[in-house]
Parts: C-alpha cells; sequence; structure tokens
C-alpha cells in the first residue's frame, strides 16, 4: 500500500475513535481490515499519537491499547454511556499510568484546528482582532529592542454600505472575502493582514516606515478598485485609508490604532474633496510632519508645515505673498522620527487659506 493511501486510512479510523459514540464493536473491524495491509502495532501506535499525542512504540501501543480494550466496557458499566474513546483514554494515560502530564480530550490535529479558528475570521480567513493585538504587541516589543520601526495601515470599503443595502448580504459578504483575498496577495511574508470587524481591516508592516506603508496601501486600494462585483458589471468598490507608525506616532497599541483611526477618519472626510485640483489618491492630515524644502539653486532652505499627505503627493502651507518655483527638493523629518526621507516634489497647485496662508499641492517626481 502506498503510504497516502494508509495515512488516508489510518485519518478514517482515527475518526471513529473520535465519535461520541464509540462503537469497540465497529473500530475493531476497520482495524482488523486495515491491519491486513499493514503492520497491526504500527498502527496503533500512530492512532494513539494522533489522539493523545503520545509518543509510543508500537510494542507499547499494543500493549496500552489491550489494557485501553479491558477496561472500556467496566467503565462504561460504572459511568453509563454515552462514554466516548477520548475520555477513556484521558482516565487510563492520565489518572492510572501517568504518561499523559497534560490531560486532554482532543487530538493534536483538532488542536490545531482550534489553534487555527481561535486567531482567523471565518469568513475572510484573515486574521481576526484577537491576533491582531497579540502579534502588534510582539512586533512593537521586537522594534523597541531593536530600535526599529512598524507601520499599521487601517483600511475601510467606500460604499459598501449601499452595496449591502442594494444587493444583500451576501453579495456584502463576497466582497469582503475577495478584498481579503487582495490584501493577502499585496503583502509579504512578515507582513500580517487582518480583519477588524465589519468592513474595517487593519495591516500591520514591520520594518517599514511611513512613507512606504503608502505604497502598501495604494497598491491594495488600486486593485480592489480594479476589481468588479460578482455578476454586478460596472459596480466598484473603493478604499478609504490611514497610516500610523512606530514609534513616532505613538508607541502603544492604542495610541497606534487610535492615531490610525483618525487619519481613516480623515482620508473619508476627504474622499469627496470638490475643488480645483484633481485628487487620485486619498488623503489625510499627520500630525507634526513637515517640509524641508529647497529650490534647485538656492543655498537656503525653508520648512513648511504638511497639511495632508497621501501616495500620490503631499501638501503644505506657505506664505501668500511666497514665490514657489516649479519644483523643490524636500527633506520630509516628524517629531521624534529618526528617519528623514529625501523627496522630489513637483508643484501643482495653489489655495488661498482663511488664515492668509496659502495651500500648495505637490505631486511626487
Amino acid at each position: 500500500m502506498k503510504p497516502e493511501d494508509l495515512r488516508l486510512r489510518i485519518d478514517r479510523v482515527a475518526r471513529l475513535g473520535r465519535q461520541r459514540d464509540f462503537s469497540l464493536a465497529r473500530f475493531r473491524k476497520s482495524f482488523a481490515a486495515l491491519s491486513r495491509r499493514a503492520n497491526a502495532a504500527e498502527i496503533l501506535r500512530r492512532l494513539l499519537t494522533d489522539w493523545t499525542g503520545l509518543t509510543l512504540t508500537g510494542e507499547q501501543a499494543r500493549r496500552e491499547w489491550e489494557e485501553i480494550e479491558r477496561i472500556l466496557p467496566d467503565l462504561r458499566a460504572k459511568l453509563g454511556a454515552p462514554l466516548g474513546l477520548p475520555a477513556v483514554l484521558l482516565h487510563h494515560f492520565h489518572s492510572r499510568t501517568g504518561l499523559m502530564r497534560e490531560p486532554r480530550v482532543v487530538s493534536e490535529r483538532d488542536l490545531t484546528v482550534l489553534r487555527v479558528n481561535a486567531m482567523t475570521d471565518p469568513l475572510t480567513g484573515l486574521y481576526n482582532r484577537r491576533f491582531l493585538l497579540e502579534h502588534l504587541a510582539r512586533e512593537i516589543s521586537r522594534a523597541e529592542r531593536a530600535e526599529g520601526i512598524v507601520a499599521i495601515v487601517m483600511m475601510d470599503l467606500k460604499g459598501f454600505k449601499s452595496v449591502n443595502d442594494r444587493y444583500g448580504h451576501p453579495v456584502g459578504d463576497s466582497v469582503l472575502v475577495r478584498t481579503a483575498r487582495i490584501i493577502r496577495e499585496s503583502l509579504r511574508a512578515i507582513d500580517a493582514g487582518c480583519r477588524w470587524g465589519g468592513d474595517e481591516f487593519v495591516v500591520v508592516l514591520p520594518n517599514t516606515n511611513f512613507l512606504s506603508a503608502f505604497g502598501v496601501a495604494e497598491r491594495i486600494r488600486r486593485r480592489v478598485a480594479a476589481s468588479a462585483l460578482p455578476s454586478r458589471a460596472g459596480l466598484r468598490m473603493g478604499v478609504h485609508y490611514g497610516i500610523a507608525s512606530f514609534p513616532t506616532d505613538g508607541r502603544t497599541i492604542d495610541f497606534l490604532l487610535k492615531v490610525a483611526d483618525l487619519r481613516l477618519y480623515h482620508c473619508r472626510a476627504q474622499s469627496n474633496h470638490e475643488g480645483p485640483e484633481r485628487r487620485n489618491h486619498p488623503r489625510f492630515t499627520p500630525q507634526d510632519m513637515n517640509l524641508r524644502l529647497q529650490a534647485g539653486g538656492e543655498a537656503q532652505a525653508w520648512t513648511a508645515r504638511v497639511l495632508d499627505v497621501s501616495y500620490g503627493g503631499v501638501a503644505f502651507r506657505a506664505h501668500r505673498r511666497a514665490k514657489l518655483p516649479p519644483r523643490w527638493n524636500a527633506e520630509v523629518f516628524r517629531a521624534h522620527d529618526q528617519e528623514r526621507p529625501l523627496i522630489r516634489l513637483r508643484a501643482l497647485h495653489s489655495v488661498p487659506l482663511p488664515d492668509g496662508g496659502m495651500r500648495v499641492g505637490c505631486s511626487y517626481v
């Protein structure tokens, strides 16, 4: 018999042992048929390992099983039915022999399934909120020890409520599943995509700075926007997102998530922006973010406060009478941020502000 066929047959017999109404006669019949094709002691060893997690030799497994078959009728007579095999195994290996130091009544395979179910969302297959909080705590601790960085991206689906209202929750669920698949396909192996709740998702990006996280968020946004809903030609989804980074935006889980949620709110509020400029990318307002600008050929640089930022560009505040060259070299710096990335900006438009200043919108070159 091929090893793969043997494994499948042993799995079927192992399922008999996990049934609530375990029948010793039925098990003996299935075991006898299987033992004609393979070594009986080896089969028992593998079955007991599956049920209890114990490592036994084939001869040990044979002896232990003979004892289990002997005490099973007596236990059923004393305790009454139904009495499953897991309870008998627990009594024998824990109470009688002491071989099982950590008692349990489920198999290693069932424990694995329980672990997976405990940390994943049943609909999307992404990690759930519980895993996110534990994983983010580990990543923050690691970054703190190594003086590293971590970025998180909080996202929600634009227009998701209208999809549920117009087409029903089954179509809404399919949108969530497709979005989750796009998120998984857009991440590295070390990243983690999680469902925060409803149509909100959170992505944890180790060793990723604030500006680099925009690339991940924008990649997800473009792919979601390009995916049509099933059987709904022409209907598209959008994504809002907010980004926060450790340690600049906060050093605790709660504060990082609050900052990301606040920026998600800013992005959502600006998504319907109407003005002379065209906004191709979601924007939000960062705190304590500045640009050190220097036009080509100028010796003296000057500092400007960032008003909002996106994957496609950045807007900063300037004096209304300032003479603005078409391009700048800029250094991005934030409070308590160790990195100061250099970017190249091209002016697109300027809008007067009520306080007498001017909003200058730029794109990345």
